[in-house]
This record gives C-alpha cells, structure tokens and sequence, in this order.
C-alpha cells in the first residue's frame, strides 16, 4: 500500500508540474478559505430577509491575465476520477465548485474561466507491454487530464494549454480543429453567458436548500440518482434506519433537468 501511495503521489506531482509548465495560469493559492478570517469573505446571501453565511475551503485557485482581463479557475483534487455532471449541478448534489467560483467573481473583478477535478489516481495502463515507454507516458498523462467545465473562449483555453494548436488538449477538456476553432461536441464548454446563468442558477438552489434548513424541514428522503445513493457512503444508517418497506421511506429520484 505504501509502495502505490507513493507512485500515486510521484504521478501526480509530475502532472501538476507538467500542467503549470505549459499553462498561462499561475497558482494564486491553495486550501483558499471563505471565512471571517480566510482570503475571501463568507457567502454570503439573503433568503427571505434573513442573512445566511456559508463558509468553506477550496483546494486550489489559478488566475491568468489576457488584455486587460484577468480569468480565475477553480481546481478541485480527487482520489478517483469525477466530471461535472449537469444534472446533479441543477439538482443541488454538485454546487461546491461553482459556488466557491460565483464568490471570487463577486468579491474581486476576476472573471469565471472554469471549474475543474483533478484526479489522483493510480493509473494503470492496459496492455502495457505492447507500447512504448513514450505511449504508456501519454496513456499515463491522459488519465491525469482534468474534467470539468471550462469558458468557450480560445484565448483562454490557449491560455490553460499553451501548446495546444489543434486536437485533444492533454491537459484540459477541449478539443480544437482544424479550422482553428473549439468543437462543443469533443470539448467541455460553455460560453461567458451560460457561464453566468449557471452562477445564477446555483444561488438560486442554495437559497431553496437555506428555506428548507429554517423551516426546519429534515424529511428522510436521501438522493437516488442512476443507481447511486446519499445512503452509498453514510456512516448514519442505523440510526436513520431509512428503508424503502417502510411506509413513507421513499428515495429523491432525480430526473434529467433543463438547463
């Protein structure tokens, strides 16, 4: 176990590093802290006249300059590979990272570029002994590449992989072609006004979660979402004793959403 803990650890520095190295986004900081006493203030919001505050900690904030803009991304870091997935954004169960970003936007006069997981795993590569040292590298670099939601701007995305003139990005979710331009249909993209619709949209949904909180509603009614569960990992089960024979114990199934 030590052994593969620290070959995890190895790849994963090597990849970072490569990630910096042929990016224009520098590490503004890490375990940046939303708080009374962090870099940032405390969310902070209104939910029927009464003040709400969330605090939190993010892992990792970069920014970049271009012109006279200056860009911010958030970086999450995972021990297994995770995407953003639409439709657990807009039900509330992944909000964590476009909150934290909708904050920095609107405590400075930095503007959203993307919101991105980076996994660190412990890759292993399928018929390695067919390839070469160079194929499993690349193989390896692939499996690093982070997933996520990033801004439909070619500069930026330039900006995030600095060599990328046309193909897949080996660093970030986007795929240029060869007329010059991002594909939407191989890339992970939105544009400056979705971007900002999304922002709205996440405030929204905590300030319904805030309403549920006050008025006290704590109905045992756990997520259900292609076969996964806010009972998978929850060390409470005994004491919630949730169980669908029960009269009345029934899942949240989240049905696909509109955005």
């Amino acid at each position: 176990l030590t052994k593969r803990l620290k070959k995890v650890v190895y790849q994963s520095i090597c990849y970072i590093v490569y990630s910096l190295k042929y990016s224009d986004f520098s590490i503004l900081g890490h375990e940046i802290e939303f708080s009374n006493t962090g870099k940032y203030n405390t969310i902070k919001l209104n939910v029927d006249n009464r003040n709400i505050e969330i605090t939190g900690k993010i892992d990792r904030v970069d920014t970049a300059k271009l012109s006279d803009k200056q860009f911010v991304r958030i970086i999450d870091y995972k021990s297994s590979s995770k995407d953003i997935d639409m439709n657990q954004v807009l039900s509330g169960l992944q909000i964590q990272l476009i909150t934290y970003l909708d904050a920095i936007c609107d405590q400075t006069e930095l503007e959203a570029s993307g919101i991105l997981y980076m996994g660190l795993i412990d890759n292993v590569v399928k018929n390695a002994k067919n390839l070469s040292e160079e194929e499993i590298e690349n193989k390896i670099r692939n499996n690093f590449k982070m997933k996520g939601l990033i801004l439909a701007d070619i500069s930026v995305v330039k900006m995030m992989d600095n060599k990328l003139q046309t193909g897949s990005s080996d660093i970030v979710p986007v795929y240029i072609g060869k007329d010059g331009t991002i594909s939407e249909k191989k890339s992970s993209v939105i544009n400056k006004e979705e971007f900002n619709k999304l922002q709205l949209r996440v405030k929204e949904i905590i300030k319904e979660i805030s309403r549920e909180i006050l008025k006290g509603k704590i109905d045992i009614k756990p997520y259900n979402y292609n076969k996964k569960t806010g009972c998978d990992y929850c060390k409470y089960k005994t004491i919630c004793m949730f169980n669908t024979n029960i009269k009345g114990n029934e899942y949240n199934y989240i049905s696909k959403k509109q955005f």
